[in-house]
């Protein structure tokens, strides 16, 4: 994953709470989460309350990247009414 390169440390607490949020809002299950090069890969089943349930265990598979990623915290950092680190208010 490319979204931690040149920092000093990483924060994963705050991409996993955001893609809590994503995967919440989503209504998925049996997530699995899967670091790459470019993001992360994410696989989950659509809950009974997402409205989109099919028959058979059958995953949705996105890959989400370093920029999908950044959007998620600057949305989940809004929600939550503090600044994105890294930037000047």
């Amino acid at each position: 994953m490319k979204l931690f390169e040149g920092l000093s440390q990483t924060d994963y607490q705050d991409v996993l709470r955001a893609l809590g949020r994503f995967i919440d809002m989503n209504h998925y299950i049996d997530i699995r989460i899967f670091e790459a090069e470019d993001g992360l890969v994410f696989q989950g089943r659509p809950s009974p309350r997402s409205g989109k349930v099919r028959p058979g265990p059958q995953y949705e598979t996105f890959l989400i990247t370093d920029e999908d990623l950044h959007q998620l915290l600057q949305d989940a950092y809004h929600q939550r009414g503090k600044a994105v680190p890294g930037k000047k208010p």
